[in-house]
């Protein structure tokens, strides 16, 4: 059965109004939410420097790394579609509990097997599918909660924080991480991340959130998720942002899975140089997240999504010509803002629009694009590189990136006009 759009669903209008940054810290249910996860994602960020620096000091190859990225993004490609359904039928915040519990205990395993001394590549393959499984319920169920725990009128100011907590999670994890794994060792940074998790448990446990009403289980789980594909195929807006967050997801913020190889052969310092460039994209993250909550209360959402979207990739590509820390750091500073501006404004757009009875499919749908398809780019990016060189790699998916942003901007012309 054909999914019509209403066209108060294709046109944005209340959805999209102006809102205060900080508004959705007037709920006590986010505010535990909020200071949780910055507790929690900057764990998360301290284990993913060490995990890339551990993959690559074990085989010296630039595909291990993409198949460590690619075997946590295989759950999210294949399960997050089928998550968007499960997420609409049961209490997210319980989904949350599982979710995070799993990933502590995956992260507990990881440091026990790295202080036992018996810590080998499969075993990383293992603990990050494992990882993956849960990310692909987790994201959506986390998207989707936002309004549970804020309201529609908030919601906005709750896209814009969460952001924020993110991108400066980003930058906290990675310097601590670098210096932890510099004077400490591999094994801290993965304990750390474990214990992080029991600061976003215990905010789970103890917020009071609304309960919300759930889809009727009578059908089968395949229906309503093509229904949910219908309609994003046919919405104005939702299609082409998600093809544009496809498109940076494969080609643009793969270049992540490069940064070991790089700070070697180019910076000359693995560890260091790794944590200090993830800093700096975290910095430029940061800057992105507070720009883009000026961009929400002044009302051109539209114009710096699609700047950023062009202007990240186009950093990627000089980056490809640089060969000294300060040139490096510039160029993935700019990528970082860029990118973020992307994502946080799509993710904000889409909220905006999508009505409740479609909202935990489509943003599975959104998802799948930035957790599903990043880790075969990486894997892809690994290939290349190990074949025709790392800046060559950078060079030739930074250009693709920015080919199809400014084919598909161009082609979309109403993600423009979006205030």
């Amino acid at each position: 059965m054909p999914i019509h759009v209403a066209q108060d669903e294709r046109v944005p209008s209340a959805a999209l109004s102006k809102t205060s940054t900080f508004a959705a810290l007037h709920h006590a249910a986010f505010r535990w939410f909020f200071f949780g996860q910055l507790v929690s994602v900057s764990g998360t960020w301290m284990q993913s420097v060490a995990l890339q620096i551990v993959v690559y000091a074990m085989t010296g190859s630039k595909t291990a790394l993409g198949l460590a990225a690619l075997a946590q993004g295989i759950p999210a490609l294949v399960l997050t579609p089928f998550a968007g359904v499960i997420v609409e039928r049961v209490p997210r915040r319980n989904l949350l509990i599982l979710t995070q519990s799993s990933m502590m205990f995956l992260a507990f395993l990881l440091a026990g097997l790295y202080i036992a001394n018996v810590l080998e590549v499969w075993h990383i393959l293992a603990i990050s599918l494992g990882v993956g499984i849960a990310t692909a319920l987790d994201a959506p169920s986390r998207l989707s909660f936002l309004v549970e725990m804020v309201g529609k009128d908030d919601l906005p100011s709750g896209i814009m924080l969460n952001s924020i907590m993110f991108n400066t999670a980003r930058i906290v994890g990675p310097a601590i991480g670098g210096l932890a794994l510099h004077s400490l060792g591999a094994a801290w940074c993965f304990l750390l991340n474990a214990l992080s998790f029991l600061a976003v448990l215990f905010g789970l446990f103890v917020m009071r959130v609304s309960p919300v009403p759930r889809r009727a289980v009578s059908r089968a789980i395949w229906k309503p998720l093509l229904e949910g594909l219908q309609f994003a195929r046919q919405h104005p807006v939702i299609a082409p942002l998600l093809l544009l967050s496809a498109l940076s997801s494969t080609f643009g913020l793969t270049f992540t899975v490069l940064l070991p190889p790089f700070a070697d052969t180019v910076l000359g310092n693995t560890e260091l140089g790794t944590s200090a460039l993830l800093t700096v994209q975290g910095i430029g993250a940061l800057c992105a997240s507070i720009f883009v909550a000026r961009s929400n209360a002044h009302g051109y959402r539209g114009i710096t999504l699609v700047r950023g979207a062009i202007i990240a990739p186009m950093a990627l590509v000089c980056l490809s010509f640089t060969n000294t820390l300060v040139s490096a750091a510039i160029a993935v500073l700019i990528a970082g803002f860029g990118f973020v501006c992307q994502f946080v404004l799509t993710n904000t757009l889409i909220q905006a629009v999508v009505p409740d009875g479609f909202r935990g499919r489509v943003l599975s749908l959104y998802t799948l694009t930035f957790f599903g398809l990043s880790p075969v780019g990486s894997l892809i990016m690994g290939i290349t590189a190990d074949q025709i060189g790392t800046l060559a790699a950078i060079l030739i998916f930074g250009g693709a990136c920015l080919l199809g942003a400014v084919l598909i901007t161009r082609r979309a012309d109403q993600l423009r006009q979006l205030p």
